[in-house]
């Protein structure tokens, strides 16, 4: 054998998914996604696999899940992300705290909503507790995320743009998972399994997978041991627009003295410095990463 070949019991290539936990490859999740996708509660799904990416780094599952997030939602990072093209990925998103130091521990849920809100999108953070009240109100956010609100918002319903997508940060360990604190999107929810599609931004690790929606709710409440506080769920929508489109943030070189607008967005630049914040102060460093 090998030295190479020797070195590889040393390695990882994937792990098994705990029973109660459905992989995304098998007959039983395409029953699960055709039926969310017939009923309506799959609205995010399009969108979200358009932009469904593997985290870059072991400890990058929350800064990705953001990237994937503003790039389902149509953001516009305004800034290059290579040669000209313009794309949110994990290298984008340094501003709230160090990449390098994110490399390390990963984020915090508060350094999570620092980096949306500096890239265009509202944040909603609920860290739930172990109440009736606050399950009933996890699964009324992810029914109106996943339907896409089409009952509040009649025919101007858009099935083709969600307005909103939930990001959840929990504890593997509550899943029968390895690691601890992770972040990763919901993409659908099967009414008739009472589960949800959560696309696991660590696929090197785990495949995206179905989990049923009180399970789900259960790994959000062990407390993160940096924050002291229990994990919980962020409902993001972009909030600026730009020219017909979602942009991450108007520049006030981009109107004119008497506030129209340009023709074309100017030549792409960061809307912040690197590793400045303007309105937000990092936290200490995340929990053990994916």
């Amino acid at each position: 054998m090998s030295e190479n070949c020797a070195n590889l019991s040393k390695t990882f290539y994937g792990r098994s998914l705990p029973q109660n936990l459905i992989d995304y490859r098998s007959a039983e999740s395409k029953t699960r996604l055709c039926r969310a996708l017939q009923t309506g509660y799959a609205v995010p799904y399009l969108s979200l696999s358009s932009c469904f990416n593997t985290q870059a780094e072991p400890a990058f599952c929350g800064v990705s899940t953001l990237a994937i997030i503003l790039n389902a939602l149509r953001v516009d990072p305004q800034r290059i992300w290579r040669t000209v093209w313009r794309w949110y990925s994990e290298e984008l998103l340094e501003c709230c705290r160090p990449l390098d130091d994110v490399k390390k521990s990963g984020i915090t849920l508060e350094e999570f909503v620092c980096l949306a809100e500096c890239n265009g999108a509202s944040a909603f953070l609920v860290r739930p507790s172990d109440t009736k009240e606050q399950f009933e109100k996890f699964v009324q956010t992810l029914e109106r995320v996943c339907t896409g609100g089409r009952e509040e918002k009649g025919e101007n319903f858009d099935e083709e743009n969600p307005e909103e997508i939930m990001a959840i940060a929990y504890s593997r360990k509550t899943l029968g998972q390895s690691g601890d604190g992770h972040f990763s999107p919901i993409a659908a929810m099967d009414k008739e399994t009472s589960s949800v599609l959560l696309l696991d931004t660590a696929r090197f690790k785990y495949p995206p997978y179905w989990v049923p929606v009180e399970l789900l709710f259960q790994s959000m409440l062990p407390l993160d041991s940096v924050t002291g506080e229990s994990r919980g769920y962020v409902i993001l929508k972009a909030i600026h627009e730009f020219q017909g489109r979602k942009v991450c943030c108007v520049l006030k070189e981009n109107i004119d003295e008497e506030n129209t607008p340009r023709k074309d967005l100017p030549d792409p630049k960061p809307v912040f410095e690197s590793r400045q914040c303007s309105g937000c102060t990092a936290s200490s460093p995340a929990p053990t990463p994916s």
